[in-house]
């Protein structure tokens, strides 16, 4: 692509903050021992804390999905038996989708009179693809497209009305694709941004873009391999590999404002990131999309400490943010329900399943406080409360009902930007070893509030 002149602003890095240690709040509140697994296993809903743990998760390697069909075939081994007999393949080919649906994004901004004075370059991935009609939603970080530098006189205050996005493997400016912004929300770091072009249309049925195939990101293992796709050193999309370092984590990062901190769920990984990256998704060996790379630590002395926000929150956010716009085109953020509660973890454990081979990781999340006269205080719900599950039934369509065990505090958060109004949320809490349950109706636009 020719550059020209413009100063190249890559925004991959969001600048790592202290991590502050505990007020001490959480030994102030009554004990309740209860935690999801334990409860389940109590109930008589799983035989153990592991294997409900391992109920809970979807596999996101071709193997772990093998050996689960065979166990519904009648296998009765363990993981590590299924595996003797077994080879690997190569799965560079899997990749493939994973470079099909991912583009590199270039946002230019104005500091003075100029059109052009200098330009943020990142990535992102498609999310949603009409290939017959040559549309395509993309998603990516809300730092790529916003910059404090700029003059602030753009539609949206210093995020970029000029963005520019190119497939895989195109890098001349003749096949630039022109972008508009749809939405975003500063602090989780996520947007969404809109294409129209001939580039992405179907040919005789079989275009070149594709659209993002996700994974489970709450599945993920320590150890995995996963390979990051995007727009390094912005010279076009490119592909590095690692692992998983840490499955999930929260990680103190500034937003792209630059003075807003933020504890953002994040997969830590030790795959190679350049400015640039920011946007783009993180995928598994199979192709699919885990997470949207974001930061990286720049600490000195750090060396492969990059991150990822993890795929089921970015795109429990993205739809939002689409869904939100397509109700309020003014809108241009989530749309995301207030509950009135702070949830913060008390205990984190470990437990190892024999049978799926894996370490498992568990918090038991409370209700650290309530707020007086909110949705979770009307319905009944008090501080200390142990959180053990969610079950959304949507208005729309109530055989999409689903429960989700709460054995993370962000399974609360992309739940929230899941609901919808008319939906129903019920929420199953241990208070005192005693089972509990609260039902919530969000029947009106005040159980929601704005986040951009």
């Amino acid at each position: 692509m020719k550059k020209s002149s413009l100063f190249l602003s890559i925004a991959i890095v969001l600048v790592m903050i202290p991590l502050f240690a505990s007020c001490g709040l959480l030994n102030l509140l009554p004990v309740d021992d209860s935690i999801p697994s334990e409860v389940a296993v109590s109930r008589g809903e799983a035989g153990s804390r592991e294997s409900f743990l391992a109920s809970q998760e979807t596999p996101t390697t071709e193997l772990r999905r093998a050996f689960e069909e065979a166990q519904a075939d009648g296998y009765a081994g363990t993981y590590y038996d299924f595996l003797e007999g077994l080879g690997l393949t190569d799965g560079a080919a899997r990749l493939q989708q994973a470079l099909r649906a991912s583009v590199s994004v270039f946002a230019y901004f104005s500091k003075g009179q100029k059109v052009r004075d200098f330009y943020s370059a990142g990535s992102g991935t498609i999310y949603d693809l009409d290939a017959d009609m040559g549309r395509a939603l993309i998603v990516t970080n809300y730092h790529v497209v916003y910059n404090t530098g700029s003059t602030g006189r753009e539609t949206i205050s210093h995020v970029s009305d000029d963005v520019e996005v190119y497939l895989y493997g195109e890098t001349h400016e003749s096949r630039a694709m022109k972008a508009t912004y749809v939405g975003g929300v500063m602090q989780y770091d996520v947007a969404v941004l809109s294409v129209t072009s001939d580039f992405l249309k179907a040919e005789d049925g079989a275009g070149f873009a594709t659209e993002l195939v996700a994974a489970d990101s709450d599945s993920i293992s320590a150890g995995e391999t996963v390979y990051a796709v995007g727009n390094a050193d912005g010279k076009g999309v490119s592909v590095t590999g690692g692992v998983v370092s840490v499955p999930i984590e929260y990680a103190p990062i500034y937003a792209a404002d630059e003075s807003t901190r933020v504890n953002m769920p994040e997969i830590r990984i030790d795959v190679a990131l350049n400015h640039g990256n920011s946007g783009g998704g993180l995928f598994t060996a199979n192709g699919e999309f885990i997470g949207v790379v974001n930061a990286r630590s720049e600490e000195e002395g750090i060396l492969g400490f990059g991150y990822a926000i993890p795929a089921n929150l970015v795109l429990s956010i993205a739809q939002n943010i689409i869904d939100t716009c397509a109700v309020d085109p003014t809108v241009h953020g989530a749309a995301v329900a207030h509950l009135g509660v702070t949830p913060g973890v008390a205990t984190e454990n470990s437990l190892f399943d024999a049978e799926t081979g894996k370490v498992y990781t568990e918090e038991k999340v409370i209700l650290e406080s309530i707020t007086y006269s909110g949705l979770a205080d009307r319905a009944g719900l008090t501080e200390a409360d142990t959180l053990l599950s969610l079950k959304l039934t949507p208005a729309s369509d109530a055989s999409r009902t689903r429960t989700v065990a709460v054995t993370a505090r962000h399974k609360l958060t992309q739940l929230l930007f899941e609901v919808r109004l008319g939906d129903t949320l019920e929420l199953t809490v241990s208070r005192n070893g005693k089972i509990e349950t609260a039902t919530i109706e969000f029947s009106s636009r005040n159980c929601f509030r704005t986040m951009n």
